[in-house]
């Protein structure tokens, strides 16, 4: 019995695994928001001075899962949009609309607020 449900376990996590996305090529499709964080000098609250820091969002209508080196990753219904070419890209002009972005897939450093980054090289609505 105990053979049969670790069976099932590995059967059900590959499943979980197949629906999940690489990191890679990709085309998402969701709402366009922008959000705003406090930057430098201390981080904290943008109404004291801190520098305000925008970033643009593509946020899901479903929770999106990404492979994590092997491990089935957590879920996130929203990412981080970064446009590929020079300046600020076409966000600003589509915001709260939904768009399809598609680019490359990459898994969020130390210069992104988000986990997920979308580096998009095409927006269409």
């Amino acid at each position: 019995m105990k053979h049969f449900v670790a069976m099932l376990t590995l059967t059900i996590a590959g499943a979980a695994n197949a629906s999940c996305l690489d990191y890679g090529p990709a085309s998402l499709t969701g709402t366009l928001v922008r959000q705003t964080y406090a930057g430098p000098p201390d981080y904290e609250s943008v109404t004291k001075g801190d520098q305000p820091i925008v970033i643009y969002l593509l946020q899901l209508d479903y929770t999106l899962c990404v492979n994590e080196s092997r491990i089935v990753g957590q879920g996130t219904r929203e990412l981080q949009l970064q446009w590929s070419g020079t300046g600020p890209g076409p966000f600003r002009d589509l915001l709260g609309r939904k768009i399809t972005a598609t680019g490359e897939l990459i898994r969020g450093d130390a210069t992104h607020d988000k986990r997920v980054v979308l580096v998009a090289t095409k927006v269409t609505l």
